[in-house]
């Protein structure tokens, strides 16, 4: 379906594959629909690093799907931030930020990179000595220029290497600004149909242009039809099976099923929902281009209105709505069933 808003990560070949690690990029050119937004997955396998970089067109969300790592954002004003990376941790790193990643364990880490730019841009630590005559260098550093020759710099960024030395860690990386446990906090909404943990600006200050959130749906959940009035929505499947519906101005409908590692783009101000059709819960990672993104559900929205005027929309008798409840706020997400 190329006309579809739906997207197969999990069978893209890497566009940068290393020994040590490797990151498939989901951007525009690739994924046709996405506009304002781009998703990565990066794998760093034991010991593996993504060197310094930085990205000079678009904020940087990441989260944490499997390992441990260490991270450290060099920022304006020479702060250093290093924090540890675990499952269910969201990191953030504005743009222009100088920053990496190393795995701290033994087994492979496993991360999704969301930004706010549908063709995010790399600059790499690696590349930076190239183009700067040894002269100059030896000028910024009180060297002779002799020890930048020795260095003899690569054209081709280094991306991800093995980082090759023990680290000791400090209690003081546990918490950062730059750092969010998002499956540490409780679901702001738990029912039967499944919980939806929401991070926003309010939570995480330091966030500008992205957000997250982690949704989960009991077999036969759903996520109530609804809109962002302010932010495209980017999705990712972690596991089980899904049914997404959109509904696109000019009344076209996009309907179809994801599997765990597809991916769905979901554009500001489109109608959709969300289903779980699978015989397990599922988990979505739901990334917004805004940080404080908007919703606006159907079950508010039919209860904002009188019988009389959804008659009027419908062709049917007032009466006919009389069973349906008034709800004044969203439901956001409710159990299968009926």
């Amino acid at each position: 379906m190329p006309d579809s808003h739906h997207f197969h990560l999990n069978k893209t070949a890497p566009q940068q594959l290393y020994e040590d690690g490797s990151r498939i990029d989901i951007n525009q050119k690739v994924f046709s629909k996405l506009s304002g937004m781009a998703i990565s997955y990066l794998t760093l396998k034991a010991r593996g690093m993504r060197e310094p970089h930085w990205h000079p067109n678009a904020n940087e969300l990441g989260y944490c799907l499997e390992g441990r790592a260490l991270m450290t954002i060099f920022s304006p004003g020479a702060a250093h931030d290093t924090f540890i990376i675990e499952p269910g941790t969201l990191s953030f790193v504005p743009k222009g930020y100088l920053h990496h990643l190393q795995n701290l364990g033994n087994t492979p880490l496993k991360m999704l990179l969301c930004f706010n730019h549908e063709m995010p841009e790399d600059l790499n630590l690696s590349s930076t000595l190239e183009m700067i005559p040894p002269s100059a260098l030896g000028s910024t550093f009180s060297l002779d220029p002799e020890f930048f020759k020795k260095l003899q710099p690569s054209l081709k960024p280094v991306f991800i290497s093995k980082f090759t030395q023990d680290v000791s860690l400090e209690p003081a990386w546990q918490n950062n600004r730059f750092k969010m446990n998002l499956k540490g906090i409780q679901p702001q909404i738990k029912n039967k149909g499944g919980s939806v943990s929401l991070n926003n600006q309010s939570l995480m200050p330091t966030l500008e242009g992205l957000t997250m959130y982690s949704l989960e749906l009991e077999p036969k959940g759903v996520r109530e039809p609804h809109w962002h009035p302010n932010a495209h929505e980017l999705n990712y499947l972690i596991n089980g099976r899904a049914r997404i519906a959109l509904l696109s101005p000019g009344e076209k409908i996009d309907s179809f099923e994801m599997e765990a590692g597809d991916i769905s783009f979901l554009p500001k101000g489109y109608y959709h929902y969300i289903e779980n059709i699978g015989d397990i819960p599922l988990q979505f990672a739901i990334f917004f281009n805004h940080s404080m993104p908007s919703d606006l559900g159907l079950s508010g929205a039919l209860g904002a209105y009188s019988n009389e005027l959804l008659a009027s929309i419908f062709k049917v008798d007032p009466s006919y709505f009389s069973p349906l409840p008034k709800y004044q706020e969203d439901l956001f997400v409710v159990a299968g069933g009926g």
